[in-house]
């Protein structure tokens, strides 16, 4: 159960956590506030070692506001532990998301694209006519078909469901997700506005 102080902090910056169980795919995982912690400078998400038998145990934060259009920009250090998924991303429904997701799989040696084991700002610009992504200030991704309509919540989360598509694992050691920090720029536009102060 999440302590009466954390959840307070967690309040006081608009985002709640989640508790609830998944069931898809070849072994549940539950989302529980036991496996969030602060750091030394950063909150420590963590998906547990996975026993063999129950749902892998993971973590989920999640905005407390439901916006349209946003440039959400996550500062973030990625595990080292493979098997777990690291999402970033905007949801409402299945027609209504984009996601950014890094697989601890891939980030056994650091590259361009995936930085392993050092912190990097992972940014998601959701636009009306976009969705782009930048790791470091670096456009890597800019999407333009299936681009969200609605407003919805901002999720972040580490998770297993030993899925060998995709999330591979369960891990079998713990795995920790730092992250240092989140802006988040709601109604976000692609053109700029205002008053230009040319030096």
């Amino acid at each position: 159960m999440l302590n009466a102080r954390l959840s307070m902090i967690y309040r006081s910056h608009g985002v709640s956590v989640s508790n609830y169980v998944v069931t898809f795919g070849p072994v549940p995982h539950t989302f529980t506030p036991s496996n969030l912690a602060f750091g030394s400078g950063s909150l420590d998400m963590k998906v547990s070692a996975y026993s063999g038998s129950g749902a892998v145990l993971s973590s989920e934060i999640v905005t407390d506001d439901l916006f349209k259009y946003a440039s959400v920009r996550t500062v973030l250090k990625s595990s080292g532990v493979g098997g777990v998924v690291e999402g970033n991303f905007f949801y409402l429904n299945g027609n209504q998301e984009t996601d950014w997701e890094i697989l601890t799989s891939t980030t056994s040696q650091s590259s361009a694209d995936v930085p392993a084991g050092i912190w990097a700002t992972n940014q998601a610009s959701w636009t009306i006519d976009a969705t782009t992504f930048y790791i470091d200030g670096v456009q890597k991704a800019r999407l333009t078909s299936n681009v969200p309509t609605e407003a919805g919540h901002w999720i972040w989360n580490v998770w297993s469901n030993g899925d060998p598509a995709w999330s591979n694992g369960p891990p079998t050691a713990d795995s920790i997700t730092h992250i240092r920090s989140i802006d988040i720029y709601k109604g976000y536009t692609s053109t700029r506005s205002g008053t230009q102060c040319n030096i």
